[in-house]
């Protein structure tokens, strides 16, 4: 995933912060939209290591909600695949079956097996698993104190490291539900359109094709 792109704009955010704090006279930059997630939050400026907190718990919570909608996803299809492989495996062999259905459902067992086999569904899901608590874990330092924010994210970098290509549509939904978890109603959220959404967990499209909402001030 491009969490550590994400990350590294969310770094420059909490360091814009700070240079808010020594001159809060000067007017805050706009997001850049279509590069990423905002570089900046003028709406509420994050001048306290609190808010610095909250940042990183968003893009925390992003990645883990990435990778549990992964989960969820790949588990799923794998658990239908194996149904239709016992059902038409099953049926493929019943004597009183008519000949055509025995060779079509043996041919649609053999196809749900290998196409389970080829896209290696099942261990795919448990490494987004493993993923999703490694970010987890990784919060809960930050927040009891083990880590401080910086600290935080040179691990998330480290994290990255293992991660599998975008999804970035998905990054954006994450996003989206990060932001109302931690900010409210002041949430800043990415378009996405209705195909981009149904087709989230099947299409990895472009970064750059997904822009900030204009929000209510």
């Amino acid at each position: 995933m491009a969490s550590s792109e994400r990350t590294d704009e969310a770094t420059q955010t909490a360091a814009a912060s700070d240079a808010q704090t020594a001159a809060p006279a000067a007017a805050a930059p706009q997001p850049e939209a279509g590069t990423g997630f905002p570089r900046q939050r003028p709406s509420r400026p994050e001048t306290t290591e609190a808010a610095r907190i909250d940042a990183f718990r968003c893009i925390c919570l992003m990645n883990a909600r990435y990778h549990s909608t992964r989960e969820a996803f790949l588990d799923t299809v794998h658990r239908w695949l194996m149904f239709g492989i016992i059902i038409f495996g099953a049926s493929s062999v019943i004597d009183f079956s008519h000949p055509w259905v025995k060779v079509a459902s043996g041919a649609l067992a053999a196809i749900f097996g290998a196409l389970d086999l080829v896209f290696d569904l099942s261990n795919r899901a448990r490494a987004h698993a493993l993923m999703k608590r490694r970010y987890f874990e990784l919060l809960a330092d930050v927040t009891e104190g083990h880590k401080d924010v910086t600290g935080g994210y040179a691990c998330m970098h480290r994290i990255s490291a293992d991660e599998e290509p975008a999804y970035h549509a998905l990054i954006s939904a994450s996003w989206n539900a990060a932001q109302e978890m931690v900010y409210g109603s002041n949430a800043e959220k990415y378009e996405i359109g209705w195909f981009k959404t149904v087709c989230k967990n099947l299409l990895r499209f472009e970064g750059s094709e997904f822009t900030l909402a204009k929000a209510d001030r």
